[in-house]
């Protein structure tokens, strides 16, 4: 079976699934009321419920049967890659940025990440530099659109980084084929892209990721 990743806007999620803090855990929920911003609660929370929805549909079992634990091998505060008490086999991972949110699941190693573009803005050479290869720094040169380029290339490498093929300090040594959006392949991972207006978005699978854009109900 295919990965299960899904996508849209806070309220969305939020206005579609439902009670939707009662699928969070305490510490969850604790991690959620701790945000200064409402708009940021309302993201972590929503992402939260979403990874086990993704999880749900692709175990075919309740949302509220799963537990999703996070911990950190360097201290040990709640956060970090996230796994399933009921089901440490399953991958997951989820994202969220400014009112928008995305997760996914799968029967292996998954990463998804989301990033908001506005479309306006210079294009951040310096944080390129840092972040790109040699030949992905010449692709971008000489990208008519080399901001938005870049955004899929980090987005791309951050859901690489979230399945434990790549570290974020490394990033510039992972030099990624700059191209289009679609689906591609990094060695033995999928990389699937996404984008609505707003936004642009990658999920890295070894497995095809069946992503779907949420716009109406869950």
């Amino acid at each position: 079976m295919a990965a299960v990743a899904l996508a849209g806007r806070t309220g969305e999620v939020l206005a579609g699934a439902g009670d939707v803090r009662e699928l969070l855990t305490r510490t969850e929920r604790d991690r959620a009321d701790a945000l200064r911003s409402a708009a940021d609660r309302d993201d972590f929370v929503a992402a939260h419920a979403l990874v086990r929805l993704c999880a749900a549909r692709l175990l075919r079992r309740p949302a509220r049967s799963l537990t999703l634990v996070q911990s950190c091998d360097r201290c040990d505060r709640p956060h970090g890659r996230p796994h399933l008490a009921e089901a440490p086999g399953i991958g997951v991972s989820l994202t969220h940025t400014r009112g928008w949110v995305a997760a996914a699941a799968a029967h292996g190693p998954v990463g998804v990440d989301l990033e908001a573009d506005d479309g306006h803005g210079p294009m951040n050479w310096n944080v390129a530099e840092r972040a790109c290869g040699p030949a992905e720094l010449a692709g971008l040169r000489a990208h008519p659109d080399p901001r938005r380029a870049f955004l899929r290339q980090w987005v791309r490498k951050e859901a690489l980084v979230k399945i434990g093929a790549a570290a974020l300090d490394d990033l510039g040594r992972l030099d990624l084929p700059l191209h289009g959006t679609g689906t591609s392949c990094w060695r033995d991972w999928r990389l699937t892209d996404w984008s609505a207006p707003g936004v642009v978005g990658c999920a890295a699978a070894r497995e095809p990721v069946a992503l779907r854009t949420l716009s109406a109900g869950l």
